[in-house]
């Protein structure tokens, strides 16, 4: 059972008992001015990985896209398909759609009000605070899901973390990480954002950019990350930068499924479709029937190990 599932005061307890062992710091002893949330912060213990449908998950869209003028999307018309899904499928755990853009709609967890001149680094400290602040210091862990630019600003929260960069959180606790359609070795500009739209965010996603070299290669939280990575081929972007990080897993989805493209593969919920699998080390394994990529996420987020 994770320690998450109990009490505050039972992690503080756990947690007093735990130190007065080894001879360190109690709870007790912190400053009277603190409350119990922040004594627990000191001293809470890393929960264990398992299997679970109750981890809170963070879905984090994409770019905002090519229009000049707008300074916003709908996290539903991003991931309204997987709320569903995960809704249908009984997961437990608050499923918290972000927004980081001034105009960002039907969100509701709000991190920033950026626009997309604000680097994906400093989202990724957003996020990686918010997190934080509502889970990691209370000792419980959660999920990411990041679709194209959201699977660098999750890359991007714990590798900041990992690293012990100014401004990040002490620490994390993330269990589990999904990225879909999320461009690892870059985008170059001319396929995505157009002569245009040289923000930012856009000269970070190009290949060989001082973000991407920075970026971990499989940055780990306190409590160890299980990354997975899925891309397709009918992603008129990428490519194989979907693929582009030394993760855990990876899913591949062979070309020919109608209607897919960059903007719509976090949408697809339901059917079989071919696939290549891997669980590195080990080989790619050919499936025909391999389930739709938000049910691959879903299944990489419930599964501790191995899915």
């Amino acid at each position: 059972m994770r320690v998450g599932g109990l009490s505050r005061l039972a992690i503080a307890l756990v947690a007093m008992v735990a130190t007065l062992v080894t001879g360190g710091v109690t709870a007790a002893s912190a400053s009277a001015d603190e409350d119990l949330g922040t004594a627990v912060t000191e001293t809470a213990a890393v929960p264990p990985r398992d299997n679970t449908s109750s981890e809170p998950v963070y879905f984090i869209k994409g770019y905002l896209g090519v229009s000049t003028d707008a300074t916003g999307s709908s996290c539903l018309e991003s991931w309204g398909p997987a709320k569903k899904l995960f809704e249908d499928e009984k997961w437990s755990g608050p499923l918290h759609f972000v927004g980081f853009y001034a105009g960002d709609t039907n969100c509701n967890t709000k991190i920033a009000a950026g626009n997309k001149n604000t680097s994906i680094k400093e989202l990724g400290k957003k996020l990686a605070n918010h997190i934080y602040d509502n889970y990691s210091k209370y000792g419980k862990s959660v999920d990411l899901v990041g679709h194209s630019m959201g699977g660098l600003i999750a890359r991007a929260a714990i590798t900041g973390v990992e690293r012990k960069e100014e401004g990040f959180p002490r620490s994390l606790l993330v269990e589990d990480a999904v990225t879909i359609a999320t461009p690892h070795d870059g985008i170059f500009l001319s396929r995505f954002c157009w002569a245009a739209e040289r923000t930012t965010q856009c000269r970070e996603m190009q290949p060989r950019s001082d973000f991407l070299r920075w970026a971990g290669e499989n940055p780990q939280s306190a409590q160890g990350t299980d990354w997975t990575v899925i891309g397709a081929a009918d992603d008129q972007y990428l490519a194989g930068s979907a693929l582009g990080m030394s993760a855990d897993h990876r899913v591949w989805y062979y070309a020919g499924n109608r209607g897919w493209k960059h903007d719509t593969i976090n949408e697809i919920t339901t059917g079989t479709y071919r696939q290549l699998y891997q669980n590195l080390p080990a080989r790619p394994v050919y499936d025909r029937t391999g389930a739709a990529p938000v049910r691959a996420a879903m299944n990489a987020l419930y599964w501790s190990e191995n899915w």
